[in-house]
């Protein structure tokens, strides 16, 4: 079963996801480590999360000139969260499933 690439809005595929391609390589010809990602997701999320507080300080204060892009800010930071916290959970399960196993 083939499972199709994540695209942004624009059609085209996320540069970091296209890093992960299968045959494919980073710039330096290594692939980014898991870590490097996780450190880039949870940036990502955390520049979401500014994005859309800075949505609504601009709605509140009169700037904002359409409540939908405020709302659509608002639900991508809550959706990015909810996604990385539900990671979260599947390592920590994965984890403690090995720290169960027996030797």
């Amino acid at each position: 079963m083939a499972i199709n690439a994540i695209r942004d809005l624009t059609g085209r595929l996320d540069p970091r996801l296209q890093q992960l391609q299968p045959g494919s390589r980073a710039e330096g010809g290594e692939r980014p480590s898991f870590s490097a990602l996780v450190k880039d997701f949870v940036g990502d999320v955390n520049q979401l999360q500014f994005q859309a507080n800075g949505a609504i300080d601009q709605l509140v204060t009169g700037e904002a000139g359409d409540v939908h892009q405020v709302m659509v800010a608002v639900e991508e930071a809550s959706i990015a969260l909810d996604l990385m916290l539900e990671i979260r959970n599947r390592v920590l399960e994965g984890y403690q499933e090995l720290i169960r196993m027996q030797v």
